[in-house]
């Protein structure tokens, strides 16, 4: 299952029923009251799934959290230093190198040779670790905050 940050989510279906649906509606429906109604629902059930999403999502990061087994808490700090001392290594260490050489030093991939689908996987492995790192801050304010809080009489 792909998680979707909220934010996106909901900028997501409030332009789903802004745009097409909207036109849909216009289209099919005639009276106005009942296509403010239909596209009022449709907003509120596309904001309830996007909801509903990332709550999952936080359930699936605060799993892996809280988890008994170094590697499954540590995977995504791991993934991000990987990708991170490649980004260096290519930025920076690959450069100074052909400098310091005074040549090109024949080692693959360059900045320029790097695909498209390598960028597009960074782009979304960083968001990702950031938006779980997010996650987990959140659940632990609130974990904190219900628990510190008195019991309802």
């Amino acid at each position: 299952m792909m998680v979707v940050p909220a934010g996106i989510a909901a900028q997501l279906a409030m332009g789903l029923v802004q745009g097409p649906v909207t036109k849909i509606l216009e289209a099919y429906v005639s009276d106005l009251e009942l296509r403010r109604k239909l596209a009022a629902e449709i907003e509120k059930q596309a904001l309830t799934y996007a909801s509903r999403n990332a709550e999952l999502g936080a359930g699936v990061v605060m799993a892996e959290v809280k988890s008994e087994h170094w590697l499954s808490r540590s995977w995504r700090p791991l993934l991000m230093l990987l990708l991170m001392g490649f980004l260096v290594l290519v930025g920076l260490v690959l450069p100074l190198a052909d400098l310091v050489a005074g040549r090109t030093i024949p080692f693959a991939p360059r900045w320029q040779a790097l695909p498209q689908g390598f960028w597009d996987f960074l782009a979304v492995g960083m968001g990702g670790y950031i938006g779980g790192r997010s996650l987990e801050k959140v659940a632990d304010a609130v974990s904190k905050r219900t628990s510190k809080r008195p019991p309802r009489t």
